[in-house]
């Protein structure tokens, strides 16, 4: 064992076999770095429905993967950030590290729940990815982006895109919301991207580099380059003319005094 392997190891082994799960230890099992699976039950009957087969699989994988029953009384509406309907029983995991989701689709089965599990240890199971539709209509001067045309809208390696990660609910959005269509409006018909994705509402896909930062975060990438940079400049028109005058690789002139 090296340090760092023997830390590990003893955060992956620091909580029980399986254990009900609520605000005063889930810190605990985010920070055992391992897959989190997640048992909803709303009665006791539920419960114990699958909950001795699901505690002897925990067991057999006890360092590898926590299970935990979670109250669908009290904490149902999380079953949302797991992509699952709130319909019980229901099973997740959740891969702590990068937020990834896997819902078990359907009846549950103790089966099922197996095969769910070695296949997300396997890394042959694709994590489920939360999106929006597609706007049947994105002509407006900031680009709706979700999980679905992120790539098409985002990764056109051609344009430059200003990205903004948006939380509607959140005061500084709100705020910026107008400020942000005005710079979107400078810049519409040319190949400086103006855009904005709803991070409640849609996952980040697979492989962008993104780490949210608050609300909002806001990114940069150059037309030719797969980097994203932060943005920079002060949140006013004449911040983001100036931040994007300077960093993007296609021209193009507003008129904005700097």
């Amino acid at each position: 064992f090296t340090e760092d392997s023997l830390v590990e190891f003893i955060k992956a082994n620091s909580v029980p076999i399986m254990d009900d799960i609520g605000p005063t230890n889930y810190a605990t099992y985010v920070e055992a770095g391992i897959p989190l699976a997640y048992y909803f039950y709303s009665t006791p009957e539920e419960r114990s429905k699958f909950g001795p087969e699901i505690e002897a699989l925990a067991k057999e994988l006890k360092g590898k993967v926590n299970f935990v029953y979670i109250d669908a009384a009290l904490f149902g509406s999380h079953a949302a950030t797991l992509d699952l309907k709130e319909s019980w029983p229901a099973f997740a995991i959740q891969n702590v590290k990068n937020s990834f989701k896997y819902p078990l689709d359907g009846e549950i089965s103790i089966e099922k729940i197996k095969e769910l599990t070695d296949g997300v240890l396997a890394g042959t199971v694709e994590p489920s990815i939360k999106s929006e539709a597609i706007p049947e209509s994105n002509d407006g001067p900031v680009k709706v982006v979700v999980a679905n045309n992120y790539k098409e809208i985002v990764e056109d390696l051609e344009k430059d895109v200003l990205i903004e990660l948006y939380d509607p609910y959140s005061r500084d959005c709100k705020k910026l919301a107008p400020t942000y269509e005005k710079v979107g409006e400078l810049y519409k018909g040319s190949n400086i991207v103006i855009a904005k994705m709803d991070v409640t509402a849609n996952d980040m896909p697979l492989g962008v580099p993104i780490r949210l930062q608050g609300f909002p975060t806001i990114k940069f990438r150059k037309a030719g380059s797969t980097d994203y940079i932060d943005y920079t400049g002060n949140r006013n028109e004449e911040g983001f003319v100036k931040f994007i005058t300077e960093n993007a690789v296609n021209k193009f002139e507003v008129n904005v005094e700097l």
